[in-house]
């Protein structure tokens, strides 16, 4: 028969917790590196690129060389921009995760130290509403947007709608005035399927979370 462990103390507990609180942190920290890597790699990619096409369109006088080159140059920069989209959103999903299990362990801090949560500035509870209200938001639609998934997703459908455009009217002469609508109307849809993949995405990983501290429990305390 095997043995059976030997139940920790609660300062042996506590311990296990600040080291974990730190490991989580750090985890924090890494997403946040990776997320800001990923997208100034995306950013700087973008900014030479038309910078290139730039040069190209004013040797080539705006003729076939140039939009040969953007017609070429644009669809790497939109996969570039996919990948870059759908990394940043699994980072924010793991800054997620980490934030809310370093609240929890907050919440611990209170139960064995109830004084102490009168110096907590930051929540103690583990649900989503408390985690956006850590970084000074509230959660809504809106708040996709300010994330670094939304921010790279704008400017992939900026990309898209414009090799939309381009390519309408490469393709059939098309005038000015209806390849700006086409662009327009490309460049709200782009956005609006970028947001219902990261809202579904969250919402996914949102059922395999257990709240074990609602807010609501917060305040009635």
């Amino acid at each position: 028969m095997s043995e059976q462990p030997t139940q920790a103390k609660d300062a042996e507990i506590l311990q296990i917790l600040i080291t974990e609180h730190n490991n989580l942190q750090a985890a924090r920290s890494a997403t946040v590196f990776e997320a800001n890597g990923r997208t100034t790699l995306f950013l700087g990619a973008v900014s030479s690129s038309l910078v290139a096409l730039a040069f190209i369109g004013q040797m080539s006088e705006m003729g076939q060389a140039f939009y040969l080159f953007a017609l070429i140059l644009l669809p790497s920069l939109m996969f570039l921009g996919l990948v870059t989209f759908v990394r940043v959103n699994q980072t924010g999903i793991e800054d997620m995760i980490a934030a809310r299990s370093i609240n929890r362990i907050r919440h611990y801090y209170t139960e064995v130290a109830p004084l102490a949560k009168t110096y907590f500035m930051m929540s103690t509870s583990d649900d989503m509403i408390a985690y956006v209200q850590n970084l000074g938001g509230h959660a809504s639609i809106f708040q996709q947007f300010v994330s670094t998934a939304g921010l790279v997703s704008v400017i992939n459908s900026i990309l898209t709608a414009v090799f939309v455009g381009l390519m309408v009217f490469v393709l059939s002469n098309a005038s000015l005035l209806l390849c700006i609508i086409v662009g327009a109307v490309v460049f709200a849809a782009s956005v609006a399927l970028y947001m219902r993949y990261q809202h579904q995405y969250w919402e996914k990983n949102e059922q395999h979370m257990q709240v074990l501290f609602p807010s609501k429990s917060e305040h009635q305390s």
